[in-house]
């Protein structure tokens, strides 16, 4: 990893040797508990963004909304766009969740352009303080395993930083989107699912003493729980569990009786790889523009 402050080259960030290199970090089962553990607790604490955007197409688009608000300005068209080229989410729902997002609060109709064809929408505050919260809690976890994260974490607040970062990794994620890495298929599948990286994680959580992470080892399911924490039905909650069954990051034992097997870690240290490297990615081209801006000055 370079230290001269350079924005990183295509592709360099991504290699399958840098993942697993980082999966292989002494405290990536820390940062993957911190990542899980505070997102479970986030998405408590913010009940408005994850009624109405609870599976990962729809989070992915409000970041690409912010992306283009970094980048030129959003508009229908353009989120249209993009997030057709994700292959996440179609273009009529892109539609659709624009409308959703004004109507909580979260984008705001801004101005026409001078084509006078073109409405410009801008993410309100809520939106942006939601985001860079749920960002925060990932370079928090990145920051364990790679300290290039950490000038990032300390200037979060500070204005441009966060539109910097969105700028990198609202693109990253469309990419992400279409080329998801092998090995974390399974679980990029899943997590198209209303609540289904949600309900991982609370398996995770209740199986949680402390030692290595994700852990392995049977654990106590309560699907009627489950299916009431994250406002689904029991047969959506069902569902979840067997895909992963069929995945082999889960198995049942019996009634309300699972066992977390060595596939869900393996499948969550490589996902968690991916993005982590993305915030070092966004990190790194965060400081080269901020040299850039001292040598202009």
């Amino acid at each position: 990893m370079s230290a001269s402050g350079e924005a990183p080259r295509p592709g360099e960030n991504y290699s399958e040797g840098r993942i697993q290199a980082l999966r292989g970090h002494p405290r990536m089962g820390d940062a993957l508990r911190h990542s899980v553990l505070r997102s479970i607790a986030f998405y408590h604490d913010h009940p408005v963004m994850h009624r109405n955007l609870k599976d990962v197409s729809r989070f992915a688009l409000g970041a690409i909304a912010l992306y283009l608000d970094a980048t030129g300005g959003l508009t229908h068209r353009r989120l249209r766009e993009l997030s057709g080229q994700s292959g996440i989410i179609s273009t009529g729902a892109a539609t659709a969740l624009l409308l959703r997002l004004r109507l909580i609060g979260y984008v705001m109709a801004a101005e026409v352009l001078p084509s006078g064809a073109t409405k410009l929408y801008r993410p309100t505050e809520t939106m942006t303080n939601a985001y860079r919260e749920r960002m925060k809690i990932e370079l928090e976890a990145c920051a364990m395993v790679d300290e290039t994260v950490l000038s990032v974490l300390q200037r979060l607040e500070e204005p441009g930083v966060f539109q910097s970062m969105m700028a990198v990794l609202g693109l990253d994620s469309v990419t992400a989107a279409g080329n998801p890495h092998p090995e974390a298929r399974a679980l990029d599948r899943l997590s198209l699912r209303t609540a289904g990286l949600m309900i991982l994680f609370q398996l995770m959580a209740d199986a949680d003493q402390g030692g290595a992470f994700p852990p392995v080892g049977e654990v106590d399911v309560s699907v009627a729980a489950l299916a009431r924490r994250y406002e689904v039905s029991r047969s959506h909650v069902l569902t979840i569990l067997r895909e992963a069954e069929d995945w082999g990051m889960i198995r049942r034992l019996g009634e309300g009786r699972w066992r977390l097997e060595p596939e869900l870690g393996k499948v969550f240290s490589t996902f968690y790889a991916v993005i982590y490297l993305g915030m070092v990615k966004a990190a790194r081209a965060e400081r080269a523009g901020q040299a850039s801006e001292r040598r202009r000055t």
